[in-house]
């Protein structure tokens, strides 16, 4: 299936003129003070968690919100996509995620013209948690995924303009459901691309949080009234293993997430982890708790800091 398609007389692109809009707050930088001689090399754009249903408003909003970033003059060279891209795939039979599938490419077609890459999340994944789909079906779990989204390797990295970009596969099999996990294999493979990119600054794109604050306010997040409880499908559980890894490989600058619908920012050891929230924020019901529907613009820079923008396109509520 053709991904990479262009929307006909798509807007020209134009100033926005202030109608990006930013939130108060949310205009998160490196902190770097003082007058900066610092060149931006790279701007991306972070979409999350669009939740992509056969019907509904999440076509149509994510199409929104797909206008609204081509519509950028100063545009992004890439869309990063960080999981969830259809509504879910756990639970539904073959016909309901061949639909999803369907809007989501269909989507992207009519409504964007920048170069996309994908993160898998844990509702691209068919079948794990349903006793009705067959095991022996040949796009059980993240096949399907990986073919509708023309993925080699569900982990995989690249270069752009002097940074180095890695995206993770945070979901793993565990019983009948997932945790964020990316196994020994996995972690094998990012040590050594780490240690083959060292001289460029590296950013990490996960789909499961590395390491979040907001995940202490998702759900029932206390036990017995006096723990914290963050399970592992809200954050890697193998989170000790890739801080000594971002340790021995200093040139890690940069982890953004979504899986949350939250946007936060965690600073530890000389790396950012940047949780971001939802295209869809409530799964398409407004915002989730204090964050609104958006998408975040990241300004990546030649000496290896950076900027993010939180940006709402416009999503307002309807009926």
């Amino acid at each position: 299936m053709e991904l990479q398609t262009t929307r006909r007389d798509l807007l020209k692109k134009a100033t926005l003129a202030g109608a990006i809009g930013l939130l108060p707050g949310l205009a998160l930088a490196d902190g770097k003070k003082g007058k900066s001689t610092r060149k931006r090399l790279v701007r991306i754009a972070h979409f999350t968690d669009a939740h992509v249903n056969s019907t509904g408003a999440g076509s149509k909003w994510l199409g929104k919100a797909l206008e609204h970033v081509n519509s950028i003059a100063d545009a992004p060279s890439t869309i990063l996509f960080g999981g969830d891209m259809v509504f879910d795939g756990t639970m539904v039979s073959k016909d309901q995620m061949a639909a999803q599938w369907v809007e989501f490419h269909a989507t992207l077609r009519n409504n964007n013209s920048i170069p996309v890459k994908y993160c898998l999340g844990n509702h691209d994944i068919w079948g794990w948690g349903s006793t009705q789909v067959d095991p022996r079906e040949p796009e059980y779990g993240k096949q399907w995924a990986r073919d509708t989204l023309q993925m080699d390797h569900t982990h995989y990295s690249y270069d752009e303009s002097g940074w180095h970009f890695i995206v993770l596969d945070s979901i793993s099999k565990f019983r009948h459901g997932y945790i964020g996990k990316l196994g020994s294999e996995q972690l094998d493979w990012l040590d050594r691309d780490l240690a083959a990119h060292a001289d460029k600054p590296t950013f990490i794109m996960s789909h499961i949080p590395l390491l979040s604050a907001c995940t202490t306010f998702f759900g029932n997040s206390e036990v017995d009234g006096n723990k914290w409880h963050v399970p592992g499908t809200l954050m890697h559980i193998d989170a000790r293993h890739t801080k000594d890894l971002f340790l021995k490989h200093p040139n890690v600058k940069l982890c953004v997430s979504g899986h949350i619908h939250m946007v936060d920012r965690v600073d530890y050891n000389g790396v950012s982890y940047l949780c971001d929230g939802a295209v869809s924020g409530n799964w398409w019901k407004g915002n989730f708790q204090e964050t609104p529907p958006g998408y975040s613009l990241i300004d990546l820079y030649d000496d290896g800091t950076w900027k993010r923008d939180y940006i709402k396109y416009g999503w307002t509520a309807e009926g």
